[in-house]
């Protein structure tokens, strides 16, 4: 046991030098640094008392750069308080005595909050879910326990939350906030506050926060940058915006073609139902038609949905009353998928397709004003909303998308409905006063915060929202 100990006790001494030399040249560094800004500061000073003695004018002219230039280089002075300030502290190994064969007396580590980082200080909106991760370097040997989280909400609400550990052995820290405004997360280990802490989140209200007047009949909407809407009006033209609601310009497509729905793919390119030929075409931003798929087999092609995982293109054929499957690299089509659902009905006016993060099938109809759920071989699970005015049911709908939270937003007869991934009706996004009308395409452009845009057919506009 003698000899352990004092293996284990070199080991330690050897760690504490390392951890003790390598911290002396990070002090030395930032001694250096402040050592020649005090130099720089004291040169400046004694110039400045200089030029108070001579003459009265010169004084007054010059000594006005030399003020600026001292608050400048004060305002540039390094931390006081050293960067890499932690504590080298020893850990006894409490089961030491349990084995002789385990004779650990224990090890060196730094202070836990040296060793943490807070990540985190996106936007929200009022009540969404967020998560700040905590980051650990290898070494950290620390428990969710030993950390404490303060969330400060707008209103100066204090509330303590539990700090949680993920599915990867992560730590998180979770919150909500009703209120807008800036909300602060403070998270101190062992009461020492970790690097990044606090982190300021910004709360956006809910609701309508930008209207763009295209003055035509939008079919759709799609995000293709951060800041860039793409808007199709059922011509040859689509439409460039920015979500402030700046137009920026337009992709010029080959006369004969007609745009209605979209979908932004990896590459940048953009698919799309072309309305005159009756099939789905993908295009560059440049304006030229690189691929075809499904002219002489699509009957009236609606909504589009691209599986660029597994190369499958879906598409909701308003005129063939089904989803038509096609392989995007042989443009072949490989299967057609037929409503068998509620009480043996078929489909009618299919809409719009997209797929759930689990790779299921929605299928959206407009006549039969309902959302179906079917397994990615194309087989019917059930119907997820029904028909009806009230909320939680739709009426005629436009549109469907997924969210990055596996929500389900659906357009329909003049509003915007949230779902959740069961098909439960959580709220409606819109207010009556936003004059939603005859909404049809739907595009998520933001997750932190929640945002959609949604092309208002009936009034000629994009409308975006926080939800």
């Amino acid at each position: 046991m003698i000899r352990k100990i004092k293996e284990n006790g070199d080991k330690i001494k050897n760690e504490v030098e390392t951890i003790y030399k390598t911290k002396t040249k990070v002090n030395d560094v930032q001694m250096d640094d402040l050592k020649t800004t005090i130099s720089d500061i004291n040169t400046k000073l004694s110039f400045l008392n200089q030029l108070l003695k001579s003459d009265e004018a010169t004084a007054m002219q010059s000594s006005e750069r030399v003020i600026t230039a001292l608050k400048d280089r004060i305002n540039e002075l390094p931390k006081t308080k050293p960067d890499d300030n932690g504590q080298i502290k020893f850990v006894i190994n409490e089961n030491q005595l349990d084995s002789l064969q385990q004779c650990d007396i224990g090890y060196v580590s730094q202070g836990a909050a040296d060793c943490l980082t807070l990540k985190g200080g996106e936007s929200v909106t009022q009540g969404q879910t967020i998560v700040v991760k905590i980051i650990k370097t290898d070494e950290c040997e620390i428990n969710a326990n030993q950390l404490k989280a303060t969330w400060t909400q707008p209103t100066g609400e204090i509330n303590v939350t539990q700090v949680q550990e993920d599915d990867n052995g992560d730590y998180v820290v979770i919150g909500k906030c009703t209120s807008t405004g800036a909300c602060k997360l403070d998270v101190s280990a062992n009461s020492e506050p970790i690097k990044q802490s606090p982190v300021i989140v910004k709360v956006e209200k809910e609701g309508l926060i930008n209207t763009i007047d295209t003055n035509k009949q939008n079919a759709d909407v799609v995000k293709y940058e951060d800041d860039c809407l793409l808007v199709s009006c059922w011509t040859n033209e689509i439409l460039k915006y920015k979500q402030s609601g700046e137009y920026i310009g337009k992709v010029m497509l080959p006369q004969g073609v007609k745009v209605s729905t979209m979908f932004k793919m990896r590459s940048g390119n953009i698919a799309f139902s072309d309305d005159l030929k009756k099939c789905i075409k993908v295009c560059n931003m440049n304006g030229q038609v690189v691929k075809s798929i499904g002219q002489g087999v699509l009957k009236d092609p609606a909504g589009i949905y691209v599986d660029e995982t597994s190369n499958i293109v879906y598409v909701a054929d308003w005129g063939d009353y089904c989803v038509l499957m096609f392989d995007n690299c042989s443009s072949q089509m490989i299967r057609r998928i037929w409503s068998l659902g509620k009480e043996g009905s078929l489909m009618s006016g299919v809409f719009d397709v997209t797929l759930t993060s689990e790779g299921h099938l929605l299928v959206l109809e407009y006549t039969n004003s309902r959302l179906q759920l079917f397994d990615n071989e194309g087989r019917f699970i059930k119907v997820l909303v029904e028909a009806g005015n009230e909320n939680g049911k739709v009426r005629n709908p436009g549109g469907v998308v997924i969210d990055e939270d596996d929500n389900i937003i659906i357009a329909s007869k003049n509003k915007l409905q949230l779902f959740s991934s069961d098909g439960s009706f959580m709220k409606r996004i819109d207010k009556p006063e936003d004059k939603i009308k005859s909404p049809w395409g739907l595009s998520v452009i933001s997750h932190h915060p929640r945002r959609l845009a949604v092309a208002n057919c009936g009034n000629k506009t994009v409308k975006i929202f926080n939800y």
